[in-house]
C-alpha cells in the first residue's frame, strides 16, 4: 500500500530530473543534431527510470538480473541527481542567467559529480575492512581469559552481494583467528534465487575457521519475497525460497539460532534471536529477551545475536554480556548514517547499556544501491575480556 501511495511522488521526481537534465543537455549539444540525441536521452532515461518496474515484472531470465542490478544502481544515482539539481536550482535564484554558459556548467559539474559518486561509491562498497573493540564481561569464562568474536551482518546475497564479496568477508574474519563467528542476519536478499552460483559461496563459507564454529541468526530480509523499490510482496507465496535458505546454511557449515540458546564449551552461552520483521510476517512468536535467557546460568558469559539493535535495555536487565547486531548498515550512504543515529539506540559501533556490551556493525554487504559513501563494509573483530573471578 505505501508503495502506491509513494509512486506519484517517484514519478513526479522523476519528471523534475528529467526535465533538468534535458534542459542542460540542449545547452551543451546544441550544435550536433540536439534533436536526434535529445530523443535517445529520453528513452534511456524513462527505461532506466522505469528499470525497478521492469525488473519486478520480468520472470527470473538474465534480463530480468540486468534490470535490477540497473534499478539498484539508479536508486543510488536518482538520489544523488536529485539532491544536487535542486542544489543547483536554490542557488540558481541568487544568480542572473543571462548567459547559458552557466546553465552548461552547472549540468556538467553535478554530472561529474554523480559519476565520482557512482564511482568511489561502487568501489568503496566492495572493500571490507576490519574493526576491532575490546570489551570487558564482568564474569568468568571457564578455561579462558579472553574470547575472540568476529562479527559479519547483512551480506544481502542476491544481486548486489555474491561470491567475491564473500571471499573478502571470509578472508578477513579468518585474519583475525576467532574463537567464535557471529552472522547477525540478512543473510539474503529476499530472493533465494537470485544468489547466484550458491554452490562456490557454500564452499567458501566453509573455509571459515574458528575454535567453536560459526552461528547465524535471521535478519528482516532473510524470508521469500519479491522486493519492488524498497518494499516487499508475496509473503507466502514462496515457502520453497525459505526452506532453501536454510538448507544453505546447513550447506555451508552454520548453525541457525533462531530464537534458541546454547551453552558452548561448557563456559559461556550464545543465543540467536528471531528477528521481529521476520517473525511478524511469518505468524510467528518472538520470545521476549527475559523468557529466552531463563535457562542460562547468568553467572557465565551471554552474548545474544540480534539482528535489529533493539530491546537493548531488555537485553541487559535479562543478564546479556554482549549483544551483537547489524541491520542498519550505518545509514550506508551519507547522510543516512545522521538519519539512522536518531533512530537508533545504538545505530553503529559501540555502547555500554547497563552491564551489556552492544556492537552494531555496518555490514559486510549492501541493500538497494550497490553503493557506500561515508560509510563502510566491515567485519568486527571483538576481544571480549573477562574480569570476574
Amino acid at each position: 500500500m505505501l508503495a502506491v501511495i509513494l509512486a506519484p511522488f517517484y514519478l513526479a521526481l522523476n519528471y523534475y530530473l528529467y526535465k533538468r537534465s534535458l534542459s542542460w543537455l540542449t545547452v551543451c549539444i546544441h550544435m550536433i543534431h540536439p534533436e536526434k540525441i535529445r530523443f535517445c536521452y529520453r528513452i534511456l532515461y524513462w527505461i532506466t527510470g522505469f528499470s525497478l518496474l521492469i525488473a519486478f515484472v520480468l520472470p527470473q531470465s538474465r534480463i530480468q538480473r540486468i534490470f535490477k542490478i540497473l534499478s539498484n544502481y539508479w536508486i543510488g544515482i536518482f538520489f544523488c541527481a536529485l539532491f544536487l539539481a535542486a542544489a543547483g536550482d536554490l542557488i540558481g535564484l541568487f544568480i542572473p542567467r543571462k548567459d547559458q554558459s552557466i546553465l552548461a556548467a552547472a549540468g556538467v559539474m553535478i554530472l561529474a559529480a554523480v559519476m565520482i559518486f557512482t564511482v568511489y561509491g561502487s568501489i568503496h562498497a566492495r572493500h571490507v575492512a576490519t574493526t576491532d573493540y575490546e570489551v570487558t564481561a564482568d564474569k568468568a569464562c571457564a578455561g579462558r581469559k579472553e574470547l575472540k568474536v568476529a562479527l559479519a551482518a547483512d551480506l544481502h546475497l542476491g544481486y548486489n552481494s555474491g561470491l567475491s564479496q564473500v571471499k573478502k568477508m571470509v578472508k578477513q574474519i579468518n585474519r583475525g583467528k576467532p574463537d567464535l563467528v557471529c552472522i547477525a542476519g540478512d543473510i539474503f536478499d529476499n530472493e533465494f534465487r537470485a544468489v547466484k552460483d550458491p554452490e562456490k559461496i557454500e564452499k567458501e563459507l566453509r573455509k571459515i575457521q574458528s575454535t567453536y564454529g560459526t552461528y547465524a541468526c535471521w535478519g528482516n530480509h532473510d524470508i521469500g519475497e519479491k522486493i519492488l523499490g524498497g518494499f516487499t510482496f508475496g509473503t507466502k507465496k514462496d515457502p520453497d525460497n525459505d526452506r532453501e535458505m536454510e538448507e544453505f546454511l546447513s550447506r555451508s557449515g552454520i548453525r541457525l539460532l533462531d530464537d534458541k540458546t546454547v551453552l558452548i564449551g561448557g563456559s559461556f552461552y550464545l543465543a540467536g534471536r528471531k528477528d521481529p520483521s521476520k517473525a511478524g510476517k511469518m505468524g510467528e512468536q518472538r520470545r521476549n529477551a527475559e523468557d529466552l535467557l531463563k535457562d542460562c546460568d547468568l553467572t557465565k558469559p551471554v552474548i545474544v545475536m540480534d539482528h535489529e539493535p533493539k530491546e537493548l535495555k531488555q537485553l541487559s536487565e535479562a543478564g546479556a554480556d554482549l549483544d551483537l547486531s547489524g541491520h542498519t548498515h550505518d545509514g550506508q550512504i551519507f547522510p543516512g548514517n545522521l538519519v539512522t543515529g536518531m533512530m537508533w539506540e545504538n545505530s553503529c559501533g559501540y555502547k555500554k547499556i547497563g552491564n551489556m556490551n552492544s556492537v552494531v556493525t555496518s555490514g559486510a554487504g549492501v541493500w538497494g544501491p550497490p553503493l557506500r559513501v561515508g560509510t563502510k563494509s566491515e567485519v568486527c573483530q571483538i576481544t571480549v575480556r573477562f574480569s570476574g573471578k
